[in-house]
C-alpha cells in the first residue's frame, strides 16, 4: 500500500504556480505537465489514463488549431471557434480519466473517495485536476477525523 501524498510528490506542482507557468510560457508549460501529471498518475494507480496516441493526437489538434488560428481566422471566423471547442474537449476527456484513476486509487488503496467535482473539472481542466492531486493527503485526513467521529459516537 502507497502512500496517499506518492502522487503529490510525483508531480510537485502548485495550482498557482502551474498557472503562473501557464501565462509565462504562453500555454507550453500545460503540455509537459500534461504529460507529466499522466505519467505519475499511470505509475502510482496502475490505471491507464492517456496513450502515446491520444498526446500525439492532441498536439496535433493543437499545432494545427495554432495555424487556422492565425491564416483561416479572417475567412471563416467560425472554425477556430469550432476548432477551439474540440480542443477543450479532448482537455475534459482526460481530465476525466484522471479524475476516474484518481478515484479508484484512492478508494481501493486507501478506503476512501476524494470529492472531484465534476463541474470544475470542466471549466478548469488542469487546474482543477491538480489541486485536486495535491489535496489528496487533506482529503484522507478529514476522512479519518470523520471516521473516528463517527466510531467515538457509537460507541457512545
Amino acid at each position: 500500500m502507497s502512500d496517499i501524498s506518492t502522487l503529490k510528490e510525483k508531480i510537485n506542482t502548485k495550482t498557482f504556480h502551474l498557472f503562473l507557468l501557464c501565462i509565462v510560457t504562453l500555454g507550453l508549460y500545460p503540455l509537459i505537465w500534461l504529460y507529466k501529471a499522466s505519467t505519475a498518475v499511470e505509475e502510482t494507480t496502475h490505471i491507464k489514463v492517456m496513450s502515446m496516441t491520444f498526446l500525439i493526437g492532441y498536439l496535433v489538434l493543437l499545432g494545427v488549431g495554432c495555424v487556422v488560428a492565425m491564416f483561416v481566422s479572417l475567412f471563416i471566423p467560425g472554425l477556430v471557434l469550432l476548432w477551439n471547442v474540440s480542443i477543450l474537449l479532448v482537455q475534459i476527456v482526460w481530465c476525466f480519466r484522471v479524475r476516474r484513476a484518481i478515484r479508484a486509487y484512492t478508494l481501493t488503496e486507501h478506503n476512501f473517495e476524494p470529492r472531484i467535482n465534476r463541474v470544475f473539472s470542466v471549466l478548469f481542466t488542469f487546474y482543477h485536476i491538480n489541486y485536486c492531486i495535491n489535496a489528496l493527503p487533506n482529503d484522507k485526513q478529514k476522512h479519518e477525523r470523520k471516521q473516528q467521529l463517527t466510531d467515538n459516537s457509537v460507541e457512545a
